[in-house]
């Protein structure tokens, strides 16, 4: 796969974000799903789903404002019996596809049509190395199976699988388990912390957070940047860099346009508008003000002794408090474990330099 320098790519997104034209855009197929994972987020809207022609048409809206990739979720979106339907679709719009599904719906006649498809990437979600821990998360017997099985059959062919786990203290313990099986399925693994109140406020899936002790313990001192990828928004000078209402968006299995899939302040919808005048014509008030956010608007972060070691996602911390602006327990709490990782990291080189130091001099 050839693959563009980063400068480049990097300069090409810049353009998407100051013209505020969504590059990438997250489409909810469904919220229904077979699995029933103790951590999840997702919430429905009470909206009756978006019928095959309405997607299609939609997606040629999509395709016309200058969208170029495309994440199809849920939900779990092998659910919906149109799936190939309106994949199909979208590929002929020319949208480069990503699947995100836990896989446990996929068939060998699934992934015979999936790998005509030729998606850029596909996502399974994971929750632990052993059948045991991942099958306690879904709260199905037998998913981690399935899983696993279709993450062999769409191995290789030029399809980039990737797995994607959300560290718990429930599988935690099993980090390194995780990172030998990705290994031995030949995979990317994506394994992030950090879990996120349900979008309809309920606080339920906080339980099964890291504590500060088990970050301490199993989180890999050195990947830092890495393991907190969930938090996307880097604080700057001048301008929020998330990209959420600018060049990316979600839209819900009901046609609701929201900023970001972790962002639920709905700005349109679909059944009423056009994508382009929700977006651009007629933006609402909150996509206005999301657009025109500055990080000097963080009043209480830009105070805080944690700043340097902070990495916040205005979505998470609008769920977490209602408010794009204010401070997120969650990145204070991830911030803090930063500091003391790299406070420990110091302390053991400064230690290691010493008596290298001291081999030297006899």
């Amino acid at each position: 796969m050839i693959r563009s320098p980063p400068r480049l790519v990097e300069e090409v997104v810049n353009r998407y974000v100051e013209r505020c034209i969504p590059y990438a855009v997250m489409f909810e197929l469904t919220y229904e799903c077979n699995l029933k994972c103790r951590h999840c987020y997702v919430t429905g809207d009470g909206g009756v789903e978006l019928s095959s022609d309405e997607i299609k048409g939609i997606l040629d809206q999509l395709a016309e404002m200058g969208a170029i990739f495309l994440a199809f979720t849920g939900g779990e979106i092998f659910t919906r019996e149109d799936i190939f339907e309106i994949a199909w679709y979208a590929k002929r719009k020319g949208f480069l596809l990503t699947f995100m599904s836990n896989g446990t719906l996929i068939t060998p006649e699934t992934i015979r049509e999936i790998k005509k498809l030729k998606p850029v990437k596909f996502e399974f979600s994971l929750y632990g190395a052993r059948a045991e821990t991942h099958d306690y998360i879904t709260r199905v017997d037998g998913s981690f199976k399935r899983t696993i099985e279709a993450i062999r059959g769409l191995t290789g062919d030029g399809i980039e699988v990737t797995v994607k786990t959300i560290l718990t203290n429930s599988n935690i313990r099993e980090y390194n388990e995780m990172e030998t099986l990705a290994r031995e399925l030949g995979i990317h693994p994506r394994m992030n912390p950090g879990l996120s109140p349900r979008r309809d406020g309920s606080s339920e899936p906080l339980q099964y957070d890291l504590s500060f002790e088990e970050m301490v313990e199993y989180l890999p001192e050195d990947d830092g940047d890495l393991m907190l990828g969930y938090l996307s928004e880097k604080k700057t000078s001048e301008r929020f860099i998330c990209k959420a209402g600018k060049a990316g968006c979600c839209i819900s299995p009901s046609g609701i346009v929201y900023p970001c899939v972790m962002m639920p302040i709905p700005v349109g919808d679909l059944r009423e508008k056009s994508f382009k005048e929700i977006w651009h014509t007629n933006p609402a008030r909150e996509l206005k003000r999301l657009r025109n956010l500055r990080s000097d608007d963080l009043t209480t972060c830009n105070t805080c002794d944690l700043a340097p070691y902070c990495i916040r996602c205005p979505g998470v911390v609008y769920l977490e408090t209602g408010d794009l602006t204010g401070a997120s327990s969650s990145a204070c709490r991830y911030a803090e474990w930063r500091r003391y990782s790299g406070d420990q990291r110091d302390m053991v080189l400064q230690s290691t330099g010493s008596a290298l130091l001291g081999q030297t001099v006899l």
